[in-house]
């Protein structure tokens, strides 16, 4: 067999070198023990007989792989859901200028059972990991926080673990929502929520929400809280247990516009007019919201700008530019027709 048709081994690295088998190891995970010297020899060895691919040893030879992982949790079709979609989209653009690539990963059992993301780092596939969507059952980042591996949660943050991110101004956008509606004069307002025990940005949005309730003197009901789980078919469940058991409710906010318009076409579905009946506010601002009958009134997230922003700020962690990042984007109230507003009665907000 020729020498460039053979597939060499660690072993192969170490003989060529002159340097022991752990000498190796500690050059391929690039431990800062091993004088500059001698990695620079073991990874002429590793360049000149091609061990591993070469995209992988010229990787080593920079310390950088330029690939960055995008991880979003177990979910059906995560990567088709137009919030995950917009996000990643502007982590791949904002990616692609900066000559990086993207892997993308789903936070499965195994995944986490297995210490894929440790693996992610450490056999030198990627430079460093953005999480979409996750949560307090998301435990294993906990061995991320130490800063060590370059590691950032994105649009959301969590109070357990000192973590990078960037994130919505959530508290503001559900008080701008809720403060909205009651400007209004609605008083019996439902609430949709989806992922409160889990996820600290909904925890920020019904936070708000209750200030604005006890502000404006209007008692807090629990029983106008019903979980929709952050989807269409869930928010045309919780719409219509919120009506049934409370038929004086005359605004409903969603935690997302995706239990927003469920819960609108529930409405539809039982003879109720929007906004003449109830009024509907809905958190994120994607694409569909501007296509509903009528239009829906939501909280605008820049998602695709979120996606961007995060992406720039790894790779300045990567490459020791900026030591921690905890960002937090301004959002606001979209309104359109879903709310009944009188403009004149609301708030100073973009109108559509």
């Amino acid at each position: 067999m020729s020498e460039s048709r053979k597939r060499y081994t660690i072993k192969d690295i170490a003989e060529q070198s002159g340097v022991s088998l752990s000498t190796v190891s500690l050059v391929l995970n690039d431990n800062p023990r091993i004088s500059q010297a001698t990695r620079a020899r073991v990874l002429k060895t590793i360049e000149r007989l091609g061990y591993q691919p070469n995209r992988m040893a010229r990787a080593l030879a920079w310390r950088h792989t330029r690939t960055l992982a995008v991880l979003v949790p177990q979910l059906r079709h995560a990567f088709a859901d137009v919030y995950f979609g917009e996000i990643v989209s502007g982590i791949y653009d904002r990616a692609s200028r900066l000559g990086y690539k993207i892997l993308l990963e789903v936070a499965r059992n195994e995944f986490i059972e297995n210490k894929e993301y440790l693996q992610l780092y450490d056999q030198k596939f990627i430079d460093g990991i953005m999480f979409i969507g996750a949560n307090s059952r998301h435990r294993f980042i906990a061995e991320l926080a130490d800063g060590t591996r370059p590691f950032m949660l994105v649009n959301n943050y969590t109070k357990e673990f000192d973590l990078n991110y960037v994130v919505s101004n959530y508290r503001y956008g559900g008080w701008q929502a809720a403060k909205h509606l009651v400007r209004l004069g609605h008083r019996r307002i439902g609430f949709i929520s989806g992922g409160i025990a889990e996820i600290q940005t909904s925890q920020d949005i019904l936070e708000s929400f209750k200030e604005v309730l006890d502000e404006s003197g209007i008692a807090y009901d629990p029983k106008l809280i019903v979980d929709g789980w952050l989807t269409e078919e869930g928010g045309m469940k919780a719409a219509e247990e919120l009506l049934r058991q409370n038929p004086d409710v005359t605004a409903i906010f969603a935690l997302n516009d995706k239990m927003a318009l469920g819960a609108m076409k529930k409405m539809n579905e039982l003879g109720l007019r929007v906004p003449q009946d109830v009024a509907v506010v809905g958190f994120d601002d994607i694409p569909q919201a501007s296509f509903a009958i009528p239009g829906l009134t939501t909280i605008h997230q820049p998602l695709y700008e979120i996606g961007k922003l995060a992406c720039e700020r790894m790779v300045e962690l990567i490459h020791g530019k900026v030591n921690r990042v905890q960002e937090v984007i301004p959002i606001y109230l979209t309104v359109r027709e879903s709310c009944g507003a009188r403009l004149k009665e609301a708030p100073a907000v973009k109108t559509v």
